[in-house]
C-alpha cells in the first residue's frame, strides 16, 4: 500500500496591492502611445495637415447629369494624383472620398452629411446640378464647410446671405448666360415674342427667369413656363406654351433626359414645326442629347444654344495641355463638359490650403481669392511643385485654369466669355459666334453703381446692380 503523502505547504499570498499597480503601468505606457501618435502622427498627420475633399456627383441615375459626373469624377481624381505626385498639401497627400447622389437631391443632402460628420472633410466638390448643390449646401453651410462646384451655375448662388461664402465655383453664373443668350435671341436674331422653359430646380428656374427679364428689358415679350422633372410626356404642357398665336422661338434650359423628351413630343406635332429653338448648355451634350435627336428622326440643323466659351473649345493652351494629360490617363476619352472645372476646383482647394497653412475650411474659405485672383503670380495646372515654390515665398498666385482664367469675385463667381452653338453638316456641336469677356459686361444691365473693386472686370462691370438684379 502507500505511504501517505505529506500536506503540501500553502503557497505565499502575492503581495497586497501588486496587480492593481501592474494595471497602473500597463495603462501608462497604452496613454503616452496614444498622445505620441496623435501628437507625434504616428497615427498620420495631424488633421490640420491632411486636406480631406468629398464629392458629391451625379454618377448613375436618369437625370441627364450622369452624362457629366463620371468624367467630372475624372478630372478631379487627375488633379489630386498630380498634387499628391509633387509633394502633396502641407506635406501630406490629399484625401479623397467619392459620393454618388443618383440625380437626386435628398441623396445628395444625405452624401454630403456623411461627408461632413463620417468622413470630416474640409471641402465638398459638387454637386453636379443646381439642385443638388443647394442640397450639398443645406450641409455645408451650417456645418461651416466649403463646398466648390464645377458645374452648378444657378444664379441663387451670388449671395452671400445665402451661401455664407461657403461656397465657390469654377463655373459661370447663369446671370451672365440668360444676359447672352437674350440679347443674342432678341437682338441677332431679331426674335421678339418668346417662351421660356426652365426645369424645376434652381438651375432651370434661375436661368429661366434671368433670360425672361434680359429679353423683356430689350422690348420683347417672354412667357416663362417651368416644367416637372422626369415626365413621360410633355406633349399637354407644349400644347399650352406653344397655342396661337405661337412664339417666335423657344429657350429651353433642360439637362438631357428631359430636354430630349420635350424635343420628341414637339416633333410629334407638325404644326410646330416653324418655331426655333435656342438650348441652354445644360444641353450642349454631343452624345446624350444631339445624337439622339438625330436617332429620334429629329433635324437639329436649325437649333442653336448658348454655352461659357470654354464649354464649346473656345480656350487657349492650358485646357490643349490638361486634355492630353487627361486622355493619357483615360483611353484618349473626350473630357466632355465641366471635367476641366471640376480638375480646377481642386488645385484651388489645394492651394488655399497650403497658403492658409491649415487644411482646414475656415483656412480654405480665407484664402482662395487670393490663389485666384490678381495680382499674383500666374501658375496652372501641373504645376503643384512651383505653386508651393510660390506660397513658401509668401507670393499670392493668380491660379489661371484649365476651364479659364479663375479670377473669383467675392460671391465666388468666376467671369466668362460666351458662346453661341449649334450642329454642323454632320450633326456635330460646333460654335457659331463668340462673345469674349468684354462683350459679355458691355451686354449687362447698365447702373451708376461703382464696380466692386479687385475683380477682374472692375474697370466696365457695374457688379453690385446686375448681381442684385439677378437675385432672387
Amino acid at each position: 500500500m502507500e505511504e501517505p503523502k505529506a500536506p503540501e505547504a500553502p503557497q505565499p499570498a502575492p503581495a497586497k496591492g501588486k496587480g492593481m499597480w501592474i494595471g497602473i503601468v500597463v495603462v501608462a505606457i497604452v496613454i503616452v502611445i496614444l498622445l505620441a501618435a496623435v501628437f507625434g502622427g504616428l497615427l498620420g498627420p495631424p488633421a490640420e495637415k491632411s486636406l480631406r475633399i468629398g464629392t458629391v456627383l451625379t454618377l448613375t441615375g436618369n437625370s441627364g447629369l450622369e452624362a457629366f459626373g463620371p468624367k467630372n469624377q475624372k478630372g478631379a481624381l487627375l488633379a489630386v494624383s498630380e498634387i499628391n505626385a509633387a509633394g502633396g498639401v502641407l506635406g501630406n497627400p490629399i484625401v479623397m472620398v467619392n459620393e454618388d447622389d443618383g440625380g437626386v437631391d435628398s441623396q445628395a443632402h444625405d452624401r454630403a452629411q456623411k461627408l461632413v460628420t463620417t468622413d470630416h472633410v474640409d471641402a465638398i466638390l459638387g454637386a453636379t446640378g443646381s439642385g443638388k448643390c443647394q442640397a450639398v449646401l443645406s450641409v455645408a453651410q451650417p456645418n461651416q464647410v466649403v463646398e466648390i462646384s464645377a458645374s452648378c451655375t444657378s444664379p441663387v448662388f451670388s449671395n452671400l446671405s445665402y451661401t455664407g461664402g461657403w461656397f465657390f465655383r469654377t463655373a459661370p453664373s447663369d446671370a451672365l448666360q440668360g444676359v447672352v443668350a437674350a440679347n443674342y435671341s432678341y437682338v441677332n436674331r431679331t426674335f421678339r415674342t418668346m417662351a421660356v422653359i426652365g426645369n424645376d430646380n434652381a438651375y432651370g428656374r434661375g436661368l429661366a427667369n434671368v433670360f425672361a427679364t434680359e429679353f423683356r428689358r430689350h422690348g420683347g415679350t417672354a412667357t416663362v413656363t417651368i416644367l416637372p422633372e422626369k415626365k413621360t410626356s410633355y406633349a399637354s404642357d407644349l400644347q399650352t406654351i406653344l397655342a396661337p398665336p405661337m412664339p417666335d422661338a423657344v429657350y429651353m434650359a433642360e439637362y438631357p433626359t428631359d430636354g430630349l423628351q420635350i424635343m420628341k413630343d414637339w416633333a410629334a406635332n407638325p404644326p410646330w414645326s416653324g418655331v426655333k429653338w435656342v438650348f441652354s448648355e445644360g444641353l450642349l451634350d454631343q452624345t446624350a442629347f444631339v445624337d439622339k435627336l438625330v436617332q429620334a428622326g429629329i433635324n437639329p440643323a436649325t437649333f442653336e444654344g448658348s454655352a461659357p466659351g470654354a464649354y464649346l473649345g473656345v480656350v487657349g493652351a492650358l485646357y490643349s495641355d490638361f486634355k492630353t494629360r487627361y486622355q493619357a490617363a483615360h483611353a484618349n476619352e473626350d473630357p466632355g463638359l465641366f471635367t476641366g472645372n471640376a480638375y480646377d476646383a481642386v488645385y484651388l482647394l489645394a492651394a488655399a490650403a497650403q497658403k492658409a497653412g491649415l487644411a482646414t475650411p475656415t483656412g480654405i474659405k480665407d484664402n482662395i481669392l487670393a490663389v485666384s485672383t490678381p495680382p499674383g503670380t500666374a501658375v496652372h495646372g501641373g504645376q503643384w511643385a512651383t505653386i508651393l515654390t510660390e506660397i513658401a515665398a509668401g507670393h499670392d498666385l493668380n491660379y489661371e485654369g484649365a476651364s479659364g482664367a479663375l479670377n473669383l469675385d467675392k460671391y465666388g463667381d468666376p467671369l466668362s466669355g460666351y458662346g453661341i452653338w449649334g450642329t454642323n453638316a454632320t450633326n456635330k456641336i460646333t460654335t457659331l459666334q463668340y462673345f469674349n469677356e468684354q462683350t459679355v459686361v458691355s451686354m449687362l444691365p447698365p447702373s451708376p453703381a461703382p464696380p466692386m473693386p479687385g475683380t477682374r472686370s472692375s474697370a466696365v462691370m457695374p457688379t453690385e446692380q446686375w448681381r442684385a438684379w439677378t437675385r432672387p
